[in-house]
């Protein structure tokens, strides 16, 4: 491996003052660096299929249509095979009987944070209530 030696320097005395050596610390970045590059790689094998999107699209819409709170949107959902679940800063809409996902609230119909806005609370047991405090705090 070719260096700049001012450079392998720096490392070498940066190495000696964490104690470690440098084939450690370059050992840790190539782990690091392959665990992101699957990660980035998992993360576009997520993608969900444009048809399945847009049919999920139409299902989430039809029952916000008729929805004026949390549970009637729940309800609407499950008569479709669906539900929302709380994930992390957001919702996940699952397969109601599977718990498969098939993507964020934001990926088949309005994020989370707008639905708070339209219903005037968070949604119940999500793990983040701060949010839609906030969401509904802003005007």
């Amino acid at each position: 491996m070719n260096c700049d030696d001012v450079l392998w320097r720096r490392f070498e005395l940066l190495c000696r003052e964490r104690d470690e050596t440098p084939g450690a610390v370059l050992r840790d970045l190539v782990r690091l660096e392959v665990k992101r590059a699957d990660s980035r790689k998992a993360r576009s094998d997520e993608v969900i299929d444009e048809r399945l999107l847009a049919r999920l699209r139409l299902l989430v819409a039809e029952a916000l249509a008729g929805s004026e709170s949390w549970g009637q949107l729940q309800r609407a959902l499950a008569e479709r095979g669906l539900r929302f679940i709380p994930s992390g800063g957001g919702l996940l809409l699952v397969d109601a009987s599977t718990g498969d996902p098939f993507g964020k609230s934001s990926q088949v119909g309005p994020a989370y944070l707008d639905l708070v806005r339209r219903f005037g609370a968070g949604f119940p047991g999500h793990p983040r209530p701060g949010l839609a405090v906030q969401a509904l705090a802003r005007p």
